[in-house]
């Protein structure tokens, strides 16, 4: 590491520290080390073996929060970093770099210092919760703080370096960049770490399943790691502890050293902000694909007032902008994406009628890039104020959510069709309100943060959760016990988008006063 380099890395993490985002994000840590230890009594387990879990005492709890911050951290601090070299470019920063003699490597080498930074910051929020979740569950009073931290610097600080390799990585190929890139690193991260687990964790999981054999004999000892549902309080096991082995720093050691060595291959084609040369622009590094045309004159109600109208031609007024909003929307994707829904149409129409649920699942996860472009289209096109002056914001706002519906309703046509041929009337509530919930939800997000990687992250959460069984969070009627919804009522989600919309409208209101 040249002077360079960490010149740049300190700079870049001083800007960053400075940002309300980063309190955010440590706070989002220190709430990650919350919900992964559950108490007893939860309907949930972040880390089991089989259906049992060990006692929480410093041994455990510390290489519980390793595990699950090698998971969630990198998965979600990805979203957190990867926008380094945008904001150079957009700040102008990146010009005045192009023109020093800082070298191409020692550049992208700082953005990864930097990143792992940020990352390095969650992972101390996780050590800092894990005695406080220990005397908080109360099975064991007896702090070992090189037993809590240890895991967290032998197993998860090592990780965090391939997010923050990644980060740098997508920010310099085109194709990457925007909210493909963000999806594709959700599914990518997370196969990666189901593949690495035997080589990571393989001691500790072995340890997990003899002391578990030993104390429980007979008992299933299949490993458990991220988020799944439980309908009952888990079993509990004692770990002897971890025994510390060389091999765990060398190979920390060796995946810290080949993160950075993947950081700065982008030097081959990273242009160095050479406007001659380069493909990065401001047009393509916001999340919005570049085939989008998102002309405020593209529908008759943003080129006139609705001041004055009568109730029949403000009807007509807001049906054109509603029309408008959903063209631009759907003009921004790919034949590809058409494709994509037809087969998952296509399938979801000649899969059981008892697996709609996972059909309507996957087919809600294909407007996920539309959706988070709610509440931040016209503010990432520059045309806000140019907006305004044909149409009320709030009457734009509410457009844009039923924009975000009817995109619901596409998508989602398969499952629905399939349900009303079943007379499912009970997955039909369930996915109307999900198809009005889930679009409040970004407008929500989207109105407050004026970006669409938040909401990305937010909704592969939710996705992800109930994927995997977590009833609480299945706004979209998935999943079913007995034939009744496992998840929140209809009514209840419906309550739940009125009131997202209404805090979007108030989002308006206090930036408009603010002005």
């Amino acid at each position: 590491m040249t002077r360079a380099a960490a010149a740049v890395a300190a700079a870049d993490f001083r800007d960053r520290a400075r940002r309300p985002a980063f309190l955010v994000t440590v706070l989002g840590a220190i709430a990650l080390g919350y919900v992964a230890i559950p108490p007893a009594s939860a309907t949930y387990a972040m880390v089991k073996v089989g259906s049992f879990r060990g006692m929480y005492d410093s041994a455990y709890i510390g290489m519980m929060l390793a595990m699950i911050g090698s998971l969630w951290l990198p998965l979600f601090g990805f979203y957190v970093v990867r926008s380094s070299i945008a904001r150079d470019i957009s700040t102008g920063v990146g010009e005045t770099l192009a023109a020093s003699p800082l070298r191409t490597p020692m550049y992208l080498l700082g953005k990864y210092l930097s990143n792992l930074l940020v990352l390095a910051a969650m992972a101390a929020a996780l050590a800092f919760i894990a005695p406080v979740m220990q005397l908080l569950r109360g099975e064991s009073t007896g702090l070992d703080m090189t037993a809590l931290w240890l895991p967290i610097v032998l197993f998860c600080l090592p990780v965090l370096t391939v997010a923050a390799a990644a980060a740098v990585v997508f920010e310099t190929i085109p194709l990457l960049r925007g909210g493909a890139g963000n999806i594709l690193w959700f599914f990518v991260y997370l196969s990666i770490f189901l593949a690495g687990i035997p080589l990571i964790y393989g001691k500790v999981t072995a340890g997990f399943q003899t002391d578990l054999a030993a104390q429980h004999p007979g008992m299933d000892d299949e490993i458990s790691i991220g988020l799944t549902a439980e309908p009952g309080a888990l079993g509990q096991f004692t770990w002897s502890g971890m025994d510390f082995d060389p091999a765990l720093v060398a190979a920390g050691v060796g995946l810290i050293a080949v993160s950075a060595l993947v950081a700065v291959v982008p030097s081959f084609w990273f242009t160095r902000f050479d406007p001659s040369r380069r493909q990065i622009s401001l047009s393509t590094t916001s999340t919005q694909p570049p085939s989008a045309t998102p002309e405020p004159a593209a529908t008759p109600a943003f080129s006139r007032t609705v001041r004055g109208l009568s109730p029949v031609e403000r009807g007509h007024a807001f049906l054109g902008l509603l029309i408008g909003e959903v063209r631009i929307h759907l003009g921004s994707v790919s034949r590809w994406w058409w494709l994509t829904l037809a087969i998952v149409t296509v399938a979801a129409l000649a899969v059981p009628s008892d697996r709609v649920g996972a059909a309507l699942l996957f087919a809600w996860l294909l407007p996920v890039l539309l959706w988070s472009r709610l509440g931040t289209l016209t503010y990432e096109q520059g045309v806000d104020p140019l907006v305004e002056c044909g149409v009320s914001p709030r009457i734009r706002l509410i457009a844009e959510w039923g924009a975000g519906v009817l995109i619901a309703a596409v998508a989602g046509v398969g499952p629905l069709v399939k349900m009303l041929l079943a007379l499912d009337w009970t997955g039909v509530t369930a996915w109307v309100a999900g198809a009005t919930l889930i679009p409040a939800l970004a407008l929500l997000i989207g109105s407050i943060g004026r970006g669409a990687r938040v909401f990305q992250a937010v909704y592969l959460v939710i996705w992800y959760a109930v994927l995997n069984g977590v009833a609480a969070v299945d706004v979209m009627g998935a999943l079913r016990t007995d034939g009744s919804l496992s998840g929140p009522s209809p009514l209840f989600s419906l309550g739940i988008s009125a009131v997202l919309v209404a805090a979007s409208l108030l989002v308006l209101e206090v930036r408009h006063a603010r002005r």
